[in-house]
C-alpha cells in the first residue's frame, strides 16, 4: 500500500475526528491485503496519526510492530469478506458456505469453525504466495487446516490446535492437538528456518514493554524502543510488543497475564533521566508520587512481606557479553560501570521490576528483567541483549537439566 493512499486512508478515518483502534484494525488489514509496509510507509503512517489519542496510536504501533517481524511474521490473506473484529482476532466470512474463519491481527493465528456445506476450496495468500485447498462438503476445521499446513510454502510451516480454546492459547503456541470432532481449529503459522530453529522447535513467546505518558512525556522512548526491537524481531522467538500506562494496576494487569500464561523471555523497560542500565537489584518499596494519571500513589511495599530487595532474573554476564562489543556503549552493567548504582526511584520502574524479580526469578522456564533506558539509548544495543538472552533461554530449553554456560 503506497504511502500517499496511506495518508488518505488516515485523513478519511480522522474525517469525524474520532478514530478508533477499531477503523485501525481495518486499515491495517487492508494494509497487510496489500503487502505491508516498508520503512518509508511506516513513518509516513505513524507521521499522520500524530493527532490520534493515545489509546489509538498505540493499537496502530503495535499493528507495525507485529507486521515488522518479517523473520517471524506470517502474513494470512484470504478469499473471506471482513465481518467483524473482536479484540485481537478479525472474523471473516468465506466463499465456503458453513466455514467461519478468525485471522490474528497481531499473531500468526489463522482459525477456522463450522463444517462445509457444500464443496468448495479455500483460497489463501501467505506471504504473497497463493494456495487453494480443496474443502469436501462436511469436512470440518481441522482437516482443512491439515491440508493447508500441507500446502505452505518452503520455509513456513504451523502447529495445529483444536477446540475453542481462549483467543491467547494459540498464540502461545500450546494447546492440544485438533481432531475430527473438533467444531473449531487453530494453525500456528512460523518460519522455522529464518528463526533459526531446529527441526519441530516451535518458537519462544519473547514480550517487550515499555511505558505510556506521565509527568509530561507523552511519547515515551521506552515505548518506542519496545516497539522497535519487536519490529526488528529476534532469532528463535516471536516478539510481542505491550505499551504499558504508567500505573499499578496496569503493571498488576500485566503480571496477572504473564503469570497465567508465562512467556519465554520478558524484557521490560522504561525510561530514566540518567543512564541506561540494567536494573540489577530491584527494591521491594512503591513511594508516595503521581502516576501517569496524575493519580497520588500510596506509598507501600510492592509485595507486602516479600524480601527488601531482589536480584535480576537477567544474566548479568550475559547482557554485559552481549553489550561489550560496542565501541561506543550507552547501556551498562555492574560490570561495565565501576560508578554503578541500581537507579530504583520507588516508582513503576521499580515496581515492575521488583514483580517480575520475585514471580520469575526462581521459574527458569522464563527469564524476565528490567533495563532503563533514555532518550537517546541506541536500538542496536538492546537488540543485542535481547539476542543473547533469547539465544540462551532456548539452549535451556533444549537442554533443561544441563547447566548453561555463560554466553
Amino acid at each position: 500500500m503506497r504511502a500517499s493512499e496511506i495518508r488518505l486512508a488516515l485523513t478519511a478515518a480522522k474525517a469525524d475526528g474520532k478514530v478508533t483502534p477499531r477503523e485501525i484494525d481495518q486499515l491495517m488489514l487492508k494494509v497487510r491485503d496489500e503487502g505491508g509496509l516498508d520503512n518509508d510507509e511506516r513513518v509516513a503512517l505513524l507521521k499522520g496519526s500524530d493527532g490520534f489519542d493515545d489509546e489509538t496510536k498505540q493499537r496502530l504501533v503495535t499493528h507495525i510492530a507485529a507486521m515488522g517481524q518479517k523473520n517471524g511474521w506470517v502474513s494470512v490473506e484470504s478469499d473471506g469478506k471482513l465481518a467483524s473484529i473482536e479484540g485481537r482476532y478479525a472474523n471473516l466470512t468465506l466463499s465456503v458456505p458453513g466455514l467461519l474463519a478468525r485471522i490474528g491481527l497481531f499473531d500468526n493465528a489463522f482459525t477456522l469453525k463450522g463444517r462445509a456445506t457444500v464443496d468448495g476450496t479455500l483460497s489463501l495468500t501467505l506471504d504473497g504466495h497463493a494456495i487453494q485447498v480443496p474443502v469436501a462438503k462436511n469436512e470440518g476445521p481441522a482437516a482443512i487446516l491439515e491440508k493447508v499446513k500441507a500446502a505452505m510454502p518452503t520455509g513456513m510451516t504451523g502447529l495445529l490446535f483444536g477446540g475453542d480454546v481462549s483467543p491467547n492459547a494459540p498464540a502461545l503456541f500450546e494447546g492440544r492437538a485438533a481432531g475430527t470432532l473438533d467444531s473449531a481449529a487453530h494453525l500456528m503459522m512460523y518460519k522455522p528456518e529464518a528463526l533459526n530453529l531446529l527441526p519441530g522447535e516451535k518458537p519462544l513467546r519473547v514480550v517487550v514493554t515499555g511505558y505510556g505518558k506521565f509527568m509530561g512525556i507523552t511519547d515515551n522512548p521506552s515505548a518506542n524502543l519496545a516497539a522497535k526491537l519487536a519490529q526488528i524481531g529476534v532469532k528463535g522467538g516471536i516478539v510481542e510488543y505491550r505499551r504499558l500506562d504508567v500505573t499499578p494496576q496496569a503493571v498488576d494487569d500485566f503480571m496477572k497475564d504473564m503469570k497465567a500464561h508465562p512467556p519465554d523471555v520478558i524484557l521490560s523497560m522504561g525510561v530514566t533521566g540518567g543512564q541506561s542500565q540494567l536494573e540489577e537489584t530491584p527494591q521491594n518499596h512503591l513511594g508516595a508520587a503521581p502516576d501517569g494519571n496524575g493519580v497520588m500513589m500510596t506509598e507501600r511495599d510492592v509485595i507486602a512481606g516479600a524480601d527488601d530487595e531482589l536480584h535480576t532474573d537477567f544474566p548479568i554476564e550475559t547482557v554485559e557479553w552481549a553489550l561489550k562489543k560496542f565501541k561506543k556503549r550507552e547501556t551498562f552493567t555492574s560490570l561495565s560501570d565501576p560508578s554503578y548504582t541500581a537507579d530504583r526511584s520507588a516508582y513503576l520502574c521499580n515496581y515492575i521490576g521488583y514483580n517480575l524479580a520475585a514471580e520469575f526469578g526462581d521459574q527458569p522456564n522464563t527469564m524476565a528483567g528490567f533495563i532503563h533506558v533514555t532518550d537517546h539509548t541506541p536500538a542496536n544495543q538492546l537488540a543485542a541483549v535481547l539476542r543473547a538472552v533469547v539465544a540462551k533461554q532456548l539452549e535451556y530449553r533444549r537442554n533443561p537439566t544441563t547447566p548453561l554456560p555463560v554466553i
